[in-house]
């Protein structure tokens, strides 16, 4: 994940036009929809994770005080389906963790807004989510951290700092999920974690600060972290090994800051255990010899790869940079039948989710893979820092990027490998001990 150029704000209505005064009343609706009632149990499902106190959004939804002089900003974000952020297609609730509001949903909110907004009877209010900053999958087998706090300096642009932590992998180790915890969500705006070779040298103080390159010096990620976006636990039987002799690192971009403050960010590392069957495995759409024209608002490129193998797809990723406009893989079967795999219409850089399927796809040898990038290199885009610019590839935010992961398990392998706490277990060893 390379440098963004982002909103200050992350998860926010912040860039939505406040337009004070008294929103328009329906006082001869017998039913009218209040904020007690209908309007607070929608924001608590789909927005206090990031709209609430502590939460990384600037203002909290979480009370009728706290909304109300946001209603028309609110209605907007909602009805152009900005807000909550998820930029894959499909029906609502193919992906786990989907936040999207339904159509319902989205009718009720603008319904209380036309309506005037009312509060209702705060007797119909549902009790207050007890929001904790905890870990996702309970306390995790290894937990790694910078040395120290760092201080986030007060300053208008963003900082991107990585940390290398401390800890040696002692032997080579089976792992099923990586867990990033800011100690500071107001300053974090991403987090991607990296697994780190021992060539990799850091200073005495555990970070290089600036315009620095993790995978330019070896380092691979292995799981990112953005506001509302859930870690990934592997299914029993499935890992990912890790050599021995690695470490791990984590880059961090902060967001502009209005003044100094500290954050501590926890990587939580959760080992597998029992039988591993299968290895995670990655396919990988990406391009480097792309070459978008200046003031170009549709150019298009195409990787792509074929299964060697029964597969069960779990979950996808997509990465671009500012020029990214949408991105597609469809799939062809070996009888000729297509369909799309994954689809983001409105590419954001802003928001790098993990698309994680509810019901994970099967597809069978031989199925081909198109990834489709596309970008939009015209004036038109507002977060096109140069139209004028032919862009290639390049691991700098302003450069351009194409990849695509579909992340799946190969359907002929099994490993058989016994496990506990992440190492491998010797047929001469007791599991149980």
């Amino acid at each position: 994940m390379k440098k963004l150029i982002v909103l200050a704000a992350a998860c926010s209505f912040a860039m939505a036009i406040y337009l004070p005064g008294t929103v328009s009343s329906n006082s001869s609706d017998k039913n009218p929809i209040t904020f007690a009632k209908q309007v607070a149990p929608i924001f608590q499902k789909r927005c206090e994770e990031c709209h609430r106190d502590g939460g990384m959004a600037p203002m909290s939804l979480a009370t009728y005080e706290g909304s109300r002089p946001w209603a028309r900003a609110i209605k907007e974000k909602v009805a152009g389906r900005e807000m909550p952020p998820f930029h894959a297609a499909g029906a609502v609730g193919r992906y786990l963790n989907d936040p999207r509001l339904t159509d319902e949903e989205i009718a009720t909110i603008t319904k209380w807004v036309d309506g005037g907004a009312p509060k209702g009877d705060a007797k119909d209010m549902p009790a207050p989510v007890q929001w904790k900053n905890e870990w996702a999958f309970g306390e995790p087998d290894l937990v790694v951290k910078p040395k120290q706090p760092y201080t986030v300096k007060a300053s208008k642009q963003d900082q991107y700092v990585f940390f290398v932590f401390d800890y040696v992998l002692p032997e080579d180790t089976w792992i099923r999920s990586v867990v990033t915890r800011p100690s500071n969500q107001r300053a974090v705006h991403h987090a991607n974690t990296h697994v780190v070779t021992p060539a990799l040298k850091a200073p005495e103080s555990g970070y290089f600060e600036g315009d620095f390159e993790p995978s330019a010096r070896g380092a691979i990620m292995v799981a990112g972290w953005a506001p509302g976006v859930q870690p990934v636990m592997l299914a029993d039987g499935v890992a990912i090994q890790i050599p021995k002799g690695m470490r791990f690192g984590i880059q961090i971009h902060y967001a502009p800051a209005e003044k100094e403050t500290v954050d501590q960010t926890q990587v939580g590392i959760y080992f597998a255990d029992g039988l591993i069957k299968k290895r995670m495995k990655v396919m990988m759409g990406d391009r480097k010899d792309l070459s978008i024209p200046s003031n170009d608002p549709g150019y298009s490129l195409t990787s792509t790869k074929t299964f060697d193998t029964d597969a069960t797809i779990d979950f996808f990723h997509v990465h671009m940079h500012l020029r990214g406009k949408s991105y597609v893989m469809k799939l062809t079967y070996p009888d000729g039948r297509q369909e799309t795999a994954l689809e983001v219409p409105r590419y954001d850089f802003n928001w790098q989710r993990t698309y994680v399927l509810k019901e994970p796809m099967r597809v069978p040898k031989g199925t081909k893979v198109d990834f489709i990038g596309t970008y939009d290199n015209s004036p038109k885009n507002k977060f096109n820092p140069d139209p004028s610019r032919t862009v290639q590839w390049g691991e700098k935010t302003t450069d351009e990027m194409m990849q695509g992961r579909i992340f799946y398990e190969a359907a002929d392998e099994n490993l058989n490998v016994q496990v506990k706490k992440g190492r491998a277990v010797t047929s001469t060893e007791s599991v149980g001990k």
